[in-house]
């Protein structure tokens, strides 16, 4: 239903009448003014109608309304609510489809200087000012990757002095996105590095001695560079530009080193830079400028079995086609003399699976010489044979009569006669046909630049005779690639595209603006910095120092423990390690900004730095698999440096073609900027939240036994102490009483009376319970697996190691106390025993009318002997070790010492021995046997040679006096094996020794 139209106008002089309303009405009188309740029509155009004028007290009176004006009104007002009805409806059916409560508000630009002060303020993130937003920049760190994607994306190019790129950035300083994408006229921008090309090769020709820049270009220790400070000011040096030609290359002079060519003009769709079309002129100029990096290659013949087809059904027959790729085999015919009968081994059959050898042969030869005219016969097609050409213009006519004159009408003339058989631009239009692509099309969508292949036609050809083996490998493995690429390929899958810059961008903690690419750069670096050392420090890594090279240095030599502590993933090396590569192309671009290197040298070491990032960065140690992409890198390299270094340009540095390279690793970053965000995120995760297996309570196995009660033992001990504490004492009180008791518990262990001045009593009481308690649980616990271990059963080495430790910590309290009870209770030995045993001595001393032994003269004619005697013995336990620790080594060196200056040995030896009364603490380490334990006590070297001395020395003079007597065994009268036999003699002629009739044995006491 639609609104019907407004009546026709009055017009004076005319019949017009209005028509009556639906319904059979009489139409209704002009309403007055004042009624406003309903909507009156449409009023009609303003035409000379003569208004009577209607005085102010007539005006207010309102006539009543009658029956057929209520119905008029009230189908106007439905008419037009349906309509409106009707109208909303088509909206909705027709309109786009939005998503209700969301508004998108424009956001504008912010000035540079916004970020630049947020992210100079912040600095290291050291202040306290900034300890809320740590963990937004921790939090950050899962997005570094793309950030790093994002912005090595964008590098500026050769020909570029300066590129601005739009950033979003974290209100905090946190992190800068670069949001833009490098989108490039496909031509333009091939045309662009042909010239780079030409010009690197003729600057590194002209310049004598090219010296390449230090890598890295910063030191470890200067941190990066305020732009606004640094490089805000200063004026770059130039970029690479070719000089143009004003006539020849007056198509393209005006912009071709523009930041967006053609921006703005007829040629490209608009400001969105999706779409381009250019005219013959151009393209033939940018197809010339492109000539260094395009193929001469046109004939099709060239590609006969060297083409991907080719190279396809190559690997699938197992078979290498002569410079081509080699792949492992698809199926390993292990035993072919063993298949049955098919249908590729019947001898009755012959397989043809050659296509056709050729194409038709190509007339088309590119002109050299640009004035040769566009249609021209070039002698190297085959001249067509004068004779031919005659037989075949002679006309033989049988009948002279016959013949008639026959002439061309006034008027007469060949189709298109007016028009040139070509113009300037018909030569180009020519070659533009045989070009490739994207020089033989006329239009075309943009791409990003990182998308655009710039060497993948030299390595799709032959390779070029006599190059070294190296290059021609490179050939093939980057052929291998290709048509690898090409077979994995599969048809994107349809996805709904997230943007995740649109829906930072529309939250309030980002803001946009646009930098400077270096500025952007150095922000990314310290912010990667910032959030590294943040994680490093969370986790209390003091003793882990990352500088500003990224490089992770211990300050310090680490303790098994620490080392273990200090471990990171993979997902945090790889992280630093790219922030690293990062560092090093942003430092490159600053020094060229700061004027320490030219144009040519930053495109150099960019080359360099891709083509070597194996080398300069420790990428490949926690992600292999980027092996692939460093091998690809030489391989161009190789490719590209053997085009690069001909005729009058040699070897060297100077190489600034950096594009391939750069596209690798692009790549790659594409590709592991997921799974790095996932490893990062799941980082974060742990950082901020823990391990999430602490919420499962362990069962207590037999490894777990002993913490287990532990815990118990704790878990008593708090229940006691809250039970014994009163209201208004605090809760943290509970956590001195267990430090308390942990420090009773050392103190049992170590045998050291344990006293806190000042604690209560019932506290220290129930201290002391629980000390007692846990000591006879650990004692029993230490006896128990001894009995274990000596009986053989299946024991746990370390828990072997725990109970020697146990034992040695027992018997050590035992001897402690057993000596402790000696000096207190006495000798326990009674008068009358004491006076016999000393008049026994006395007697025995007269007997042999013993003289005392002296002090050790300094001058003793024996001297040197019995310190040779007391070297001996002790080198004797070094006979059989192989491997010695530090203090064996160092007491074999002392004796060493000792046999090379005898006299020196002996002058310290007499001088400890009179002078000497502080000595160094020895300690104990008992041998387990497993079925008992043997002490080893271990003494100072030095100590331990002067005790030798005097031991042999004292044994002489005793045995000179006739001290011990001669049943005293061992002496020196007799050799040690002579005193065995004698024993065993002595046993063996004792009577009926060996009798057993009544179940009698021999049994040896040793007291």
């Amino acid at each position: 239903m639609v609104v019907p139209p407004p009546p026709p106008p009055f017009q004076q002089g005319g019949s017009h009448v209005i028509p009556p309303p639906p319904g059979g009405h009489f139409p209704p009188p002009p309403l007055p003014a004042s009624s406003a309740s309903v909507a009156p029509p449409p009023p009609p155009p303003l035409t000379k109608i003569p208004i009577e004028h209607v005085p102010q007290e007539e005006q207010d009176v309102v006539p009543p309304l009658s029956s057929y004006d209520n119905d008029a009104h009230t189908y106007f007002l439905e008419i037009e609510e349906r309509s409106k009805r009707w109208a909303k409806r088509q909206t909705k059916r027709y309109g786009d489809k939005r998503k209700f409560g969301f508004v998108e508000s424009t956001k504008d630009d912010m000035p540079a200087e916004h970020v630049r002060k947020i992210v100079r303020d912040h600095g290291d993130m050291s202040s306290k000012k900034f300890r809320h937003d740590k963990r937004v920049y921790l939090g950050a760190l899962k997005y570094v990757p793309h950030a790093v994607y994002k912005l090595l994306e964008n590098m500026p190019m050769p020909w570029e002095q300066v590129r601005e790129v739009k950033v979003l950035y974290h209100i905090t300083g946190a992190i800068t996105f670069v949001n833009d994408i490098p989108w490039v006229v496909e031509p333009v921008y091939i045309a662009q590095w042909g010239t780079m090309w030409i010009m690197m090769r003729r600057e590194k020709r002209d310049r004598r001695h090219f010296k390449r820049m230090r890598f890295p270009p910063f030191d470890d220790e200067e941190p990066p560079l305020d732009y606004g400070d640094n490089i805000l000011d200063v004026e770059p040096s130039e970029a690479i530009n070719m000089e143009l030609d004003e006539d020849d290359d007056a198509p393209v002079i005006e912009w071709l080193y523009d930041a967006k060519p053609l921006l703005g003009t007829k040629f490209i769709n608009g400001p969105s830079y999706r779409k381009w079309k250019l005219p013959v002129p151009v393209m033939s100029n940018l197809h010339r400028l492109a000539g260094q990096l395009l193929s001469d290659l046109i004939d099709p013949n060239y590609q006969y079995l060297f083409d991907k087809e080719s190279f396809f059904t190559a690997k699938a027959l197992n078979v290498a086609i002569p410079g081509g790729p080699k792949f492992e085999p698809l199926y390993r015919d292990l035993d072919q003399d063993d298949e049955d009968w098919n249908e590729f081994n019947d001898i009755n059959k012959i397989i043809i699976r050659h296509q056709p050898y050729h194409v038709p042969a190509l007339c088309y030869v590119k002109a050299e010489d640009p004035d040769l005219p566009a249609f021209y016969f070039d002698p190297i097609v085959n001249p067509i044979s004068q004779f031919r050409v005659a037989a075949a213009s002679r006309a033989t006519l049988t009948d002279e009569e016959e013949e008639e004159t026959f002439q061309m009408p006034m008027g007469f003339a060949p189709i298109l006669t007016d028009l040139p058989l070509y113009t300037d631009h018909t030569a180009s239009g020519i070659a533009l046909y045989w070009a490739p692509r994207p020089f033989n099309l006329r239009m075309g969508k943009t791409r990003r630049a990182v998308d655009v292949p710039l060497v993948n036609k030299w390595f799709q050809e032959h390779c070029p005779p006599n190059q070294p083996v190296k290059v021609r490998v490179s050939y093939q493995k980057l052929l291998k690639c290709w048509v690898l690429n090409h077979l994995h390929s599969r048809p994107p899958k349809a996805l709904n595209k997230k943007y995740l810059f649109k829906s930072l961008k529309s939250t309030k903690f980002f803001q946009s603006t646009e930098l400077d690419w270096v500025e952007a750069g150095l922000q990314v670096c310290r912010q990667g910095y910032n959030m590294l050392n943040l994680l490093i420090h969370r986790k209390n890594l003091n003793y882990l120092h990352l500088d500003y090279n990224f490089n992770l240095k211990p300050i310090k030599t680490l303790t098994t423990k620490e080392r273990k502590k200090s471990r990171f993933g993979n997902a945090f090396h790889l992280t630093r390690e790219i922030l690293r590569l990062t560092k090093l192309l942003v430092d490159a671009h600053v020094q060229y900004r700061l004027g320490n290197v030219d144009a040519f040298q930053l495109a150099d070491g960019l080359q360099y730095i891709f083509a070597h990032v194996g080398q300069l960065t420790g990428m490949y140690r926690y992600k292999y698999r980027l092996m692939r992409q460093v091998r690809m890198c030489k391989d161009l390299k190789h490719l590209i440096y053997y085009r690069f270094n001909t005729g009058p340009v040699g070897k060297g540095p100077g190489c600034g073609f950096w594009a391939p390279a750069w596209r690798v690793w692009l790549f790659f970053l594409r590709g592991i900027v997921p799974l790095l965000e996932r490893w990062l995120g799941n980082l974060l995760a742990r950082q901020f939240e823990g391990r999430h297996s602490k919420g499962i309570a362990k069962t207590v196995t037999k490894q777990r036994v002993e913490s287990h009660f532990d815990l118990e033992l704790r878990a008593a001990v708090m229940h006691d102490i809250l039970d014994m504490m009163p209201e208004g004492v605090k809760a943290n009180k509970s956590r001195t009483i267990l430090q308390h008791l942990s420090e009773a518990w050392r103190c049992w262990k170590a045998n050291i009376p344990w006293k806190v001045p000042g604690l209560p009593s019932p506290i220290e009481n129930m201290i002391l319970r629980y000390v007692k308690s846990k000591a006879d649980w650990w004692t029993n616990v230490a006896h128990y697996n001894r009995e274990r271990i000596k009986r053989g059963a299946t024991v746990d080495k370390t828990v072997c190691k725990k109970n020697l430790g146990r034992l040695t910590r027992l018997w050590l309290k035992a001897e402690q106390e057993r000596q402790h009870n000696y000096l207190k209770d006495g000798p326990y030995v009674s008068a009358e025993e004491a006076v016999a045993v000393y008049t026994t001595t006395v007697h025995w001393l007269e007997s042999r009318k013993f003289a005392p032994i002296p002090f050790p003269p300094l001058s003793y004619k024996h001297d040197t002997k019995l310190l040779i005697l007391a070297l001996e013995r002790l080198k004797e336990n070094y006979s059989a070790n192989n491997r010695l620790n530090q203090s064996q080594r160092e007491e074999l060196g002392l004796i060493e010492q000792a046999y090379d200056n005898p006299h020196e040995a002996l002058s310290r030896i007499k001088r400890h021995l009179l002078t000497q009364r502080a000595f160094k603490e020895m300690s104990i380490e008992f041998m387990d046997l497993y079925s008992h334990l043997i002490p080893v006590y271990e003494i100072e070297p030095l100590e331990k040679i002067t005790d030798a001395y005097l031991d042999q020395y004292l044994w002489y003079e005793a045995d000179k006096r006739h001290l011990f007597p001669s049943w005293i065994k061992p002496s020196d009268a007799e050799p040690p094996p002579l005193l065995v036999y004698k024993w065993c003699q002595g046993i063996n002629n004792l009577h009926n020794v060996w009798a057993c009739d009544a179940g009698e044995c021999v049994v040896m006491l040793e007291t």
